[in-house]
């Protein structure tokens, strides 16, 4: 059975009632609960598992914690490894709440506007959604506010919830007489899902809205993404989880069609061990959780692939995401705000942020850091960057 945690963001939970395990089996370490990936969400669900009262054991691959949301010094400068050191909804959202509860030290940067628009040449600020008639116009902020209307005020279908937002919105405007319109909701769902409209569902993105609505924008954090998990981690470690770097998780084991625990390889002894838990939960994606289900490891190199040809049926219809992001190190302010700049007439990009604006030890003195988002639309990394740079010219 399947469910999802609300601790771990994107994590994925496999539940397994008690079963009989055999006396090789026995001589494995055992566990309430394998966390596989020692990301921002397997780190999460581990903690919020610990408090519980529940023995954890967290698994990762990698000689350290973090995974896409952490950060290395370069140069005096945070490079993030995959998030923009920033979280979904801010101070007063889920994210902080939790931590609240398990008492980890941070603090969330609130954004001063809604967002800003690269448009039309031009960067519009906006402290709120009606600010958004400023690139807009008229015909185009009609249909912005229909489109709310039945999303918001009116009830929408339930076959409708299930379409790909692409294909909704198709069916209540002229897309191509409203371009900027589309953009709008494309740049932001490749902002902060690292999806296209056609892979998100219709559903979604109004749950996504409402959050927007109740707890605001996204936050800087203080210290950078690297900051925050290094507290998590503390908080596991304080907490006796058993954290079992530089390991492969080799097979997600069944019995009866239950899970049972996982087999385990130390990369550096190449090792093997099986550890039992009637519970797993995983933090590693979609497509490499699938994989591991059915014995078989997926490269990153494989996630990346999007051809039909690679890919099993079953991968075809999950939805991985995949970003791509540029750090740029400026001598001048580039973004006046706390916020999300939105570009609606790149090739590529989707966004941007100014995080140095929240916190500025994220830079060398006197410096300013940039941090550009887009979805990989190709296996094609080398055409991706390249697109990237040249909207970065044009932006500024």
């Amino acid at each position: 059975m399947r469910k999802q945690l609300p601790a771990g963001k994107g994590s994925i939970a496999l539940d397994a009632p008690a079963v009989h395990v055999s006396e090789a089996s026995q001589q494995s370490a055992a566990f309430d609960v394998v966390v596989i990936g020692a990301g921002l969400g397997g780190l999460l669900s581990a903690a919020e598992l610990l408090r519980r009262g529940k023995r954890v054991c967290v698994i990762e691959r990698l000689p350290h914690c973090g995974g896409r949301f952490t950060a290395k010094t370069f140069q005096g400068v945070q490079v993030s490894t995959g998030a923009v050191h920033m979280v979904p909804f801010g101070s007063s959202g889920v994210l902080s709440r939790m931590l609240s509860r398990l008492n980890v030290p941070h603090r969330f940067f609130d954004a001063d506007v809604f967002g800003s628009f690269h448009v039309h040449g031009k960067q519009y600020r906006s402290r709120g959604l009606l600010g958004v008639f400023k690139f807009l116009g008229l015909r185009q902020f009609f249909w912005f506010t229909r489109l709310g209307y039945l999303m918001f005020l009116h009830p929408v279908p339930p076959g409708e919830l299930r379409l790909p937002f692409a294909t909704w919105l198709a069916r209540h405007i002229d897309v191509r007489r409203n371009p900027q319109l589309v953009a709008f909701f494309e740049r932001i769902s490749r902002f902060a899902l690292s999806l296209e409209l056609s892979q998100v569902s219709t559903a979604e993105v109004i749950e996504t809205t409402k959050n927007m609505f109740s707890y605001g924008a996204p936050a800087i954090v203080e210290g950078g993404c690297g900051n925050l998990t290094q507290q998590l981690e503390q908080y596991i470690r304080n907490h006796s989880c058993e954290l079992r770097l530089s390991c492969d998780v080799l097979q997600i084991l069944q019995e009866d069609g239950r899970v049972i625990g996982v087999r385990v390889r130390n990369r550096a002894s190449g090792e093997e061990t099986q550890i039992n838990a009637p519970l797993v939960v995983s933090d590693i994606g979609p497509r490499a959780t699938n994989a591991l289900l059915r014995g078989h490891r997926i490269t990153q190199a494989e996630v990346l692939k999007s051809d039909d040809d690679v890919l099993s049926s079953t991968d075809r219809a999950l939805t991985e995401a995949v970003g791509f992001k540029v750090h740029i190190l400026s001598d001048v302010s580039l973004i006046p705000h706390r916020g999300i700049m939105y570009c609606l007439d790149t090739q590529r990009i989707a966004g941007m942020v100014q995080p140095t604006n929240s916190d500025p030890s994220l830079a060398p003195p006197g410096k300013h850091l940039l941090i550009s988002h887009q979805v990989i639309q190709s296996n094609n990394i080398e055409e991706e960057r390249a697109l990237a740079l040249a909207d970065l010219h044009m932006l500024f």
